[in-house]
C-alpha cells in the first residue's frame, strides 16, 4: 500500500503560505525611513565669533520635535535654545510641519541657558514673538535612507529655500 502524501502536502503549503504572510505583515508594521531621531551640526560664523550649532529633529509618523542648540566655539556655555514642534504629515516625498509650540532655553539662577527646553504652545505670548519670525505651516522636500535624512524647506516664507538651515542633511542618531 503507498503512503499518502497528501495531507504531508497540504501541512507544508499551509506552512509556507503562513511564512509568507507573517512576512509581508511585519514589512506593514516597519516604520518608514524617516521616523527617528536625526542630527546636523555646524559652525555659524558671526564677525569674529564662532558658534558651534546642533539640531536635533525628532520624526514621527505624524509628529516632529526639532531643538537647536547654539553654543560659542569652546565654551561649556549655551549661549540660546530654540524648539520647534507640531504636527507632521508626509505624502511622496513631501512632508508637511505644522507648529504647535515653540521652545527657549530654561534658565537657571544665574540666568544663564540650561540644556532643558520650555515649551509655549500656540496662544501664547512668547508662542505670538516667535512666530512672526517662522512660518506656523511648511512644507518640505525630503529624501531618507538608513542613515540620513535631507531635507529642503522654506522656514521663514521668504520664497526661498537659500537660507541658513533650509537645505540640510540631518544623520541619523
Amino acid at each position: 500500500m503507498k503512503p499518502n502524501y497528501y495531507p504531508a502536502k497540504i501541512t507544508c503549503i499551509s506552512l509556507l503560505l503562513s511564512v509568507i504572510l507573517l512576512m509581508t505583515s511585519c514589512e506593514k508594521n516597519k516604520d518608514p525611513l524617516y521616523v527617528g531621531t536625526w542630527e546636523y551640526k555646524t559652525k555659524v560664523y558671526s564677525g569674529d565669533l564662532t558658534f558651534n550649532t546642533t539640531r536635533t529633529l525628532i520624526l514621527t509618523k505624524n509628529t516632529f520635535q526639532e531643538v537647536y542648540f547654539i553654543q560659542l566655539d569652546n565654551s561649556p556655555t549655551i549661549s540660546s535654545i530654540l524648539g520647534i514642534k507640531g504636527d507632521l504629515s508626509v505624502k511622496s516625498n513631501k512632508m508637511t510641519f505644522k507648529l504647535n509650540s515653540v521652545g527657549e532655553c530654561v534658565k537657571d539662577s544665574e540666568n544663564k541657558c540650561t540644556d532643558n527646553v520650555a515649551w509655549f504652545d500656540k496662544g501664547t505670548p512668547t508662542y505670538n514673538t516667535y512666530i512672526q519670525f517662522i512660518r506656523e505651516s511648511f512644507t518640505a522636500e525630503f529624501e531618507a535612507g538608513d542613515d540620513y535624512l535631507w531635507l529642503v524647506r522654506d522656514m521663514n516664507n521668504d520664497g526661498d529655500t537659500e537660507d541658513t538651515g533650509e537645505d540640510i542633511e540631518f544623520e541619523r542618531k
